[in-house]
């Protein structure tokens, strides 16, 4: 019988597992599981021990993986820009590493960023392999920069306040490292809402120059203008593809500009927020191929729509949406609310030419 390994797990957080036959998958073998792997990499003590994040190994010396791949610092001139961190602090995306091993570094991590650097350079995505390949970049840049905060103080001049980050914390993000792990081998996935266990999507900009990100830790979503493409991607299991597959208003693969392309990323980050479900999982290996599926969705609450459904996301809500669009825009949050009559507004007028998808309604 082929040796494989089932993993149950909550939105990626492995709560029971278990073997279908009686061999040692896990330790002791030459076969490389890529769950084991995947549970190394998310384990608190090896996190908080600077090992290899990609992995949980030892990592190789060295300044280790570039969160912002050189390339994409090269491509926008990033080397002496700085990241916003939790705290409030600057860090120069130079700086912005994290351990790693050399074989994760040079290998499926390096083919993953080949692929993205062709997608990024084209300035489109064709097809489902682009977007599984953005959505594997994606995820690697946002453990990324949550593992570098585990490693950070969050006050230098206390440090009994301890890191920016607990290393705990990383296992709210479970399902983004497994995302990653995916790439390591053939892999099934079996999502209930689109081809793959979260939402992407992408837009083109009306032009080549220039970069943002934002992101919400609380909605697991985060969003980059890199040149012509911009790409929003949310650690959902997909949820928002059923609030409109895509995005806001419909609008996915139109030309925006980039304060259009922040608004949209503001929209899609308030509706991460207002997440209100998780998905359980049956994951299984054996050593050739690697199945990602989704067995049933979660809601967090009780409560009942007046369809007779249980509620997935709260309900929109304009005022948290103008708060977040101001600060990512730079706009003022009038532009987003009309602080008299108390109307949501948008910068998206032009492109908006049929009734607006669901995407901001509390289904």
């Amino acid at each position: 019988m082929q040796s494989a390994v089932n993993v149950l797990q909550t939105f990626g957080r492995p709560i029971e597992r278990d073997r279908v036959d009686g061999g040692n998958a896990l330790s002791g073998s030459t076969v490389n599981y890529v769950m084991a792997t995947f549970e190394s990499a998310v384990d608190v003590d090896n996190i908080r021990s600077r090992q290899c994040f990609a992995c949980g190994g030892k990592p190789s010396s060295g300044v280790g993986e570039h969160v912002f791949p050189k390339w994409l610092q090269t491509r926008f001139d990033l080397f002496d820009e700085r990241l916003t961190l939790q705290n409030g602090t600057l860090i120069p995306y130079r700086a912005l590493t994290v351990s790693c091993c050399a074989k994760c570094n040079n290998g499926f991590l390096s083919g993953i960023e080949s692929k993205v650097q062709t997608i990024i350079e084209r300035g489109t995505v064709d097809g489902d392999p682009d977007v599984l390949s953005l959505g594997r970049w994606m995820s690697k840049i946002f453990v990324g920069i949550l593992v570098k905060e585990t490693a950070l103080l969050l006050d230098r001049k206390d440090p009994s306040l301890g890191h920016i980050m607990a290393a705990d914390f990383i296992g709210e993000f479970a399902n983004c490292q497994l995302i990653l792990q995916s790439a390591r081998k053939p892999t099934l996935f079996c999502s209930l809402h689109g081809k793959f266990p979260f939402s992407l999507f992408w837009y083109r900009i009306d032009t080549e120059r220039g970069f943002d990100i934002s992101t919400d830790i609380v909605g697991q979503s985060i969003a980059m203008r890199l040149g012509a493409l911009g790409i929003i991607f949310v650690n959902d299991g997909g949820l928002q593809l059923n609030a409109g597959v895509d995005g806001p208003f419909g609008l996915q693969g139109l030309t925006v500009t980039p304060l259009q392309f922040n608004e949209l990323a503001a929209r899609v980050h308030t509706k991460a927020s207002l997440r209100d479900a998780t998905h359980s999982y049956a994951n299984s290996e054996t050593p050739e191929h690697l199945t990602i599926e989704q067995q049933d969705v979660h809601p967090y609450t009780s409560t009942i729509l007046a369809g007779g459904e249980m509620q997935v996301f709260e309900p929109w809500n304009s005022e948290m949406f103008a708060v977040r669009a101001s600060r990512i825009t730079r706009l003022d949050e009038s532009v987003f609310l009309d602080p008299v009559t108390r109307h949501e507004m948008t910068l998206l007028t032009n492109l908006i030419t049929s009734k607006p998808s669901d995407f901001e309604q509390c289904a």
